[in-house]
This record gives structure tokens, sequence and C-alpha cells, in this order.
């Protein structure tokens, strides 16, 4: 797949545009889709780090669809802002594992906690097919950072041998992807909001047609539009929801094999289970 790199972000240019907006130019609530819920004293965090983040550009799958979406390079990590929100959500949080890079991350959280802290911080979580979405733009090797300028190919090779080269430590990051057994069938829950400190899924479907097998390998180009495989290939290994309304989605890889796993359990945790920060991104007002 061929990403483009444009020279204007919706109408401006791209050139240190995007770097304004993420560096704290305001934005209003019909701007915001990930607003600081009423009443409310969390405060989302800023993303003083544009060039760590990449720009996914937004795309139409027929009944799913993102806009321009910026993707942390890595997984989320204690910082100050997110130190202040987890003792707001009354969480105990801390860098329990490192990348490759010796960048340390947020590990020993489950699904349900993973989410609400990205929304707290006023961002969300990759969903299946924003991450499909990703890799192929990490495999393209042709890609934009959040400061509008073209990201080496070195880097975005790394990024992708961080996710899915299968070899020791054991890595993986939540995803957000809920499945219910409703009425004979399987539907997907996804784009969570927190609503009165819960969460609640904007995304509510019936799972279209996919492979419907445990550890088969599939063909990350031939994703649907749900992000779910439709095809075998060689890219990765999948595993796919249970009928059980207790599988949520995450992807990792060991020594063994790297995989999209649908039939997780939500409550599970380790050290190396992290998640990724990601929000929409926004053109820079005048």
């Amino acid at each position: 797949m061929e990403i483009q790199i444009p020279k204007t972000f919706m109408g401006k240019p791209v050139e240190g545009a995007m770097k304004k907006v993420l560096e704290g130019a305001p934005t209003s609530p019909q701007n915001n889709p990930n607003p600081t819920p009423p009443n409310s004293n969390l405060s989302p965090i800023s993303l003083r780090s544009p060039e760590d983040y990449i720009l996914l550009p937004g795309v139409s799958y027929g009944n799913f669809a993102y806009a321009d979406t910026l993707v942390s390079m890595y997984k989320l990590g204690m910082s100050p802002e997110v130190e202040q929100v987890s003792q707001q959500l009354g969480y105990q949080l801390r860098n329990t594992d490192k990348e490759s890079n010796k960048r340390d991350f947020i590990g020993n959280i489950n699904w349900e906690k993973a989410l609400k802290l990205n929304l707290s911080l006023g961002g969300r979580t990759l969903n299946p097919r924003q991450f499909a979405d990703f890799l192929l733009v990490l495999k393209s090797g042709n890609a934009i950072d959040g400061t509008g300028r073209k990201v080496p190919e070195s880097k975005l090779a790394e990024i992708l041998d961080e996710i899915i080269t299968v070899r020791n430590p054991y890595r993986a990051e939540w995803l957000d992807a809920d499945f219910k057994y409703l009425g004979g069938k399987l539907w997907l829950y996804s784009d969570h909001r927190l609503a009165n400190a819960s969460l609640d899924s904007d995304y509510k479907k019936e799972l279209e047609d996919c492979l419907m097998t445990k550890g088969s390998r599939i063909n990350l180009a031939t994703m649907n539009a749900q992000g779910m495989p439709a095809e075998e290939g060689n890219d990765f290994q999948y595993w796919c929801p249970d009928k059980d309304n207790k599988s949520v989605a995450r992807f990792g890889t060991g020594s063994g094999r790297a995989g999209l796993c649908c039939d997780r359990d939500p409550a599970g945790a380790n050290p190396s289970l992290g998640v990724r920060h990601v929000r929409e991104a926004h053109a820079p007002k005048n």
C-alpha cells in the first residue's frame, strides 16, 4: 500500500501545522471526539512529542470509517499526566517492561483499565481495522509523523519489528474490540467511550463474514471492513472470538508465534501486555 505524503492537511500546510495542534492549540467541544467527561477533574494528556506519533490517514470501509488518526509509535508509559489520571481513576500503575528500544511501558493492566486510561487521557485505543491499517502503513515504509515530516523507513521497520517479529521476549497490546454473542450471532462492540465512568460502545455491529478458526495464518491485506481476517495467508496467526461474551482482542508476539487473538479474557494481565495511545488529528485553528 503506497502512502502519499500530502503537502497540505485538512486545508492547511502539513509542515509545522500538526505540531502546533499537538503542542496545545485549543479545540472546541465540537471538534474534540473525546472531551473530558462532564463533572470530571481528569485532564487529557498533552502531546508534547508529536514526532513520536504516526499519521494514519482516515478511510471509509462501507459502514465502518475513521478520521485521520495519530498513532503512538510506542506503547504507553508512565508520565506526569498518566500518573495524575491513574490516581484519579484509582489505578496503581507503573512501568513493568521495556520495548526493544529500551522505552518503558505500562503492563499488568487489564482490557477495561487500558481502554479507560486512554479515554481519560483524551485519546482512544486502536480498533482491529485501525491496527491492521497501522501495520500496513509500517510495512509500506512511507509515513509522516505528527509534525508532518517523513518518518525514516528504518524507523518504521523498527516499530513493525517490535510488534510482529517472532522472537523473545513476549510483548503484546490490547485492542478496542469486545465480542458479544447475541441471538445466535457474534457481534463486534468497538469505538468505546466513557459514560458515567463505564465503557460504552459507539460501534455495535454484527460480525461480518470472516475466518472462524483457531491458530490459522491469515493475509493482512485481506482484512474485512471490521479488521477481521477474511483469507488465509502468511502474515501472522489468528484466533477467532469465542461465543462466551468474554472475548476481547489483543495482538501478541513471542518466540513461537505472532497473532491477533480475539478470544482473550478481558480480566487478563501480565507485565508485557500494554496499550498504545491514539487520538484523532485535528486541523489547526486560524
